[in-house]
């Protein structure tokens, strides 16, 4: 249950990347990265960064298949 979240984020951030290039992903990937060296920082357990986690990737996926209908 653990990967599915992380192994849908790099999908659609790859896929997006190579759709649309560059730009959208390289965000989702930095506030990825910031999130995964702030929760551990702040006591959160690591469903927290999980849920984060699911967020950014519904958002990516939105923004994904927005940009692939267009």
């Amino acid at each position: 249950m653990g990967l599915i979240v992380p192994i849908a984020f790099w999908a659609v951030a790859i896929r997006l990347w190579i759709v649309d290039g560059p730009k959208t992903p390289l965000i989702f990937i930095a506030l990825w990265i910031v999130g995964l060296l702030v929760f551990p920082r702040l006591g959160w357990p690591g469903y927290a960064f999980m849920g984060y986690q699911a967020v950014l990737a519904a958002v990516l996926l939105v923004i994904e298949r927005y940009k692939s209908a267009l």
